[in-house]
């Protein structure tokens, strides 16, 4: 399975708007871990959903993982992945300031023969993504920070460019076409 976590906080839904804008269906599994507060995430949910032709929803939990599929970490929930199959919500306390916290999220991915994984961080404050991307490039995982230049909010992607472990810094088209040809 492709599986592709994607970090994202200020400034993070327009930057989301221009890579999934006319998406086309890719047979993978697309985890987007926004910043946002609980009254926003179904209006969220439902540009995202007006994006693409991918079926998208907000992840339950207990929900299994299947693709194609984007799938929106709820506010005010950390999102966990068990066995890269199986998504469970937590309301542990805030890591960074923020519930979700991509980097939870990241972190509780596994290496599995069978899973080719990709990380990306988005513009956003603070460091959220940094320890994920660590991690997951550990595993072996292609990883992506967006060009600071093009962010919002620097922070969160030069946090995560600061960690030495990005394969790729890219402008939100480039990130656009990298998912694609994943």
């Amino acid at each position: 399975m492709k599986i592709i976590i994607i970090g994202s906080s200020t400034g993070g839904p327009f930057i989301l708007e221009s890579v999934f804008s006319d998406f086309p269906v890719i047979n993978a599994v697309i985890i987007i871990v926004q910043h946002l507060p609980p009254t926003f995430t179904k209006a969220f949910y439902k540009h995202i959903f007006s994006l693409t032709k991918m079926p998208v929803s907000i992840v339950s939990e207990g929900e299994k993982i299947k693709e194609p599929h984007i799938y929106i970490a709820p506010a005010g929930k950390h999102l966990l992945i068990a066995n890269n199959r199986t998504f469970s919500l937590s309301d542990k306390e805030k890591l960074h300031g923020v519930r979700p916290a991509v980097d939870l999220t990241m972190m509780s991915m596994l290496k599995r023969t069978e899973d080719s994984i990709m990380g990306i961080v988005l513009t956003g404050m603070g460091r959220d993504g940094a320890d994920g991307i660590n991690y997951l490039h550990n595993l072996g995982a292609t990883t992506i920070a967006q060009e600071p230049a093009t962010a919002p909010i620097k922070s969160m992607p030069q946090s995560a460019i600061e960690t030495g472990l990005i394969d790729l810094i890219l402008t939100p088209d480039k990130i656009r076409d990298a998912i694609i040809s994943f």
